[in-house]
């Protein structure tokens, strides 16, 4: 379960017929607190690229090509990518930088470091949920945990903002990437229910946009029985208050499509843990800095990760137990390694792996 690689952001600079190339770090920054535990020691700095590529000393006219290196943590693949963006994909798996963020966030829970998904030990003891999340990391989650990604229009049918006694208690953690700010409101409703939905020292792992000015913004509060209807080129909100009163709107935000991906809220940071905490969660953290080995890097436009807990995560006997098995199992075949007569012979030339 080896962590992650250093791999840092570099820039290419050409000037006139020379080309040089450099790696490019951000200036120091002052030390985080002791309480920021998923600390990477880069501040974040909307628009930091563009200042790092606009820096180069030496006069003269230059064009600076950004590129940044990281090592995905869902997959594992090394990628030096230019004109790096936030939402879109960055590396083959499909991953950007907020599904990155968020497991980063699930391994710092589980592991306290940042491990590659793809490498996580096998605990099918530990059982999560998926808010509808990403197909090609949800396959790497069921594998490795006694996970279901579920979605609120098609099977598997899990809807947040009813109750499922049933399931009470019996989640560790429960994942949401971009489907808080699409939820009915009242929000609450499905907080709520995840927080119920979990374990004593379950969490809740998060991304949501927050808006800069830090408000709450609830575009339809008196949503009630409602439906999108297509209307010409685009669509409409049918909504009946609670009062009977009728509303149409046609101010809409989609993300990706029509129906359940309309944008219902904006939230602010204040606004967001506010909410969180009602629902039953005891501390909340955001992850507000720069993980540039990951390939986690912020920008005015991206997603705020967080994760909420009830208690701090606690791996139970049975998940003790298959944290040996996996270590006994890897320290094995560690041994017959060691027997291998190309590395014996590897090892009198000089070359190879030092087990």
């Amino acid at each position: 379960m080896p962590a992650i690689a250093a791999a840092a952001p570099a820039f290419l600079a050409v000037a006139g017929s020379s080309q040089a190339i450099g790696t490019k770090r951000p200036a120091a920054q002052p030390a985080a607190s002791p309480a920021s535990r998923y600390s990477g020691g880069y501040s974040r700095t909307p628009g930091e690229s563009s200042r790092i590529a606009g820096s180069i000393a030496g006069g003269g006219s230059a064009i600076l090509v950004f590129v940044v290196s990281f090592i995905c943590n869902i997959c594992g693949e090394h990628n030096h990518v230019e004109n790096f963006a936030t939402e879109p994909a960055s590396c083959p798996c499909g991953s950007n930088v907020r599904m990155r963020a968020l497991i980063h966030l699930l391994s710092m829970e589980m592991f306290n470091q940042s491990l590659i998904l793809a490498e996580f030990p096998r605990m099918k003891s530990v059982r999560g949920l998926g808010m509808s999340d990403q197909e090609f990391y949800a396959r790497l989650l069921a594998d490795k945990f006694d996970y279901t990604n579920t979605y609120y229009d098609r099977d598997p049918y899990l809807d947040f903002t009813a109750r499922h006694p049933e399931r009470y208690g019996t989640c560790d953690f429960i994942l949401s990437s971009d489907v808080v700010e699409h939820i009915a409101p009242p929000v609450e409703r499905a907080l709520e229910e995840c927080c119920l939905l979990l374990k004593p020292h379950g969490f809740l792992g998060v991304t949501v946009y927050c808006n800069p000015a830090d408000s709450l913004r609830e575009h339809f509060p008196d949503l009630h029985e409602h439906r999108v209807v297509p209307l010409g080129d685009g669509a409409v909100l049918v909504n009946r208050r609670a009062d009977g009163t009728l509303e149409v709107r046609d101010d809409l935000v989609f993300h990706g499509g029509t129906g359940a991906t309309l944008e219902m809220r904006e939230f602010g940071l204040t606004s967001l843990r506010r909410k969180l905490e009602v629902s039953g969660f005891r501390e909340v953290r955001f992850l507000t800095e720069n993980l540039p080995r990951q390939g986690i890097l912020f920008d005015s436009d991206v997603s705020q990760p967080l994760v909420a807990r009830k208690q701090p995560f606690m791996v139970d006997r049975r998940g003790v137990s298959e944290l040996l098995d996996e270590t006994h199992r890897a320290q094995d075949l560690i041994g017959r390694l060691s027997e291998s007569r190309w590395l014996r012979l590897g090892r009198k030339l000089g070359l190879g792996p030092k087990l």
